[in-house]
Parts: structure tokens; C-alpha cells; sequence
């Protein structure tokens, strides 16, 4: 069977690059974690790689790791700590390299009051709706992105939905009814 995923031994050079990297491997899938401040480096690494050239970004998304019950009980969990947790975040992108045919995986973790990481967009044009749909649903700012608006809700929506602290039972405000063919004429 063809192993597609860039394994520990298919590149042992970006443990020389970058020396605080961390791998781990499930299912025959690798994951390369990553520091958040190095993540224009490693996007320079995998764009220019010799062996394995990175060409097409296939996905970015997130993951939160705050208490799920937060939204509904946010005084009685203890765990108002972890709301402005430099670790809350995880971003997972995935990359092809269309030449050799394997994929990466790259997590790398963010948080804070407002949590913002560079943008991939410099190095690959996908980035341009994946990181505005992690915007708009997780609120994780992408620095140096063209044209950062919400791309599935819209522009008056309050919040970012798929963030475990948003509460399920909220309102949105009331906006006026949209009619496109006369807006847009």
C-alpha cells in the first residue's frame, strides 16, 4: 500500500530547521506541531522543499479546546483561566504537494484575548477563503490577509459561532430584509 502522508523519516531536515518541532503519528498519518511564531518560516520550508515542494494548500480549520460547558455555565465551571489560554486554539492545515503526491499536516496553537497568527495567503491564494472561514467562525485574526470580512454569516452577525464559549441561547440583532436583485442592480 502507497503511504501518501509525509512521514518522521521522509523529512528529516525540518527537525534540523526547526529544532523545537514536535511529531507524532497516528493511523499512518503524521502531525507536525509547531509554534505559532514560527509559522512564515515553516511556510517558506514547505513551499521551497527540494523533495517534497508543498503547492497547494488543501485545507486550514480549528479546533477549541475551551470546557464545552462554558457557554452554558460560564461562572460555575472554574475554568474562566482557560478562556484567554495561549494554547485554546489549535490551527490545522493541510498541504499537497501535487508533484510527489504526499500530503502534510501542520497544528499549531494559538490563543489569547484575541488570537491572531500570519497569513499563509503570501504563500498560497487557497488561503483566501479558508482563513476568512476560520475567521468568521473561530474569530482567530490571519495578519496581512487581503481581505479579512466574514465569507458564511453575515456582516452584522454578533460572535463567532463555533467558539465553545458562545452562547447557544443568544439573539442576533434584527436586521433589515435584503432584497440582492434590486441591491445589487
Amino acid at each position: 500500500m502507497q503511504q501518501y502522508w509525509l512521514l518522521k523519516d521522509d523529512l528529516p531536515d525540518i527537525f534540523q530547521q526547526f529544532p523545537a518541532i514536535s511529531y507524532n503519528e497516528e493511523f499512518g498519518q503524521g502531525t507536525f506541531r509547531i509554534a505559532a511564531t514560527d509559522l512564515g518560516k515553516i511556510f517558506d520550508f514547505l513551499k521551497t522543499h527540494k523533495s517534497y515542494p508543498m503547492d497547494m494548500l488543501t485545507d486550514i480549520t480549528a479546533v477549541d479546546y475551551l470546557s464545552g460547558d462554558y457557554a452554558e455555565r460560564p461562572n460555575l465551571t472554574g475554568r474562566e483561566e482557560d478562556l484567554y489560554s495561549e494554547s485554546r486554539y489549535d490551527l490545522v492545515y493541510h498541504f499537497y504537494s501535487v508533484s510527489k503526491n504526499k500530503r502534510i499536516r501542520i497544528i499549531a496553537s494559538c490563543g489569547g484575548e484575541n488570537p491572531a497568527v500570519i497569513s499563509s495567503y503570501k504563500w498560497w491564494q487557497a488561503a483566501h477563503f479558508l482563513e476568512r472561514e476560520v475567521w468568521d467562525m473561530f474569530g482567530i485574526k490571519f495578519e496581512n490577509h487581503p481581505d479579512l470580512r466574514r465569507v458564511l454569516l453575515y456582516e452584522e452577525f454578533e460572535g463567532h459561532p463555533l467558539r465553545k464559549d458562545y452562547p447557544t441561547m443568544g439573539e442576533q440583532p434584527r436586521i433589515p430584509l435584503r432584497n440582492p436583485e434590486h441591491d445589487n442592480a
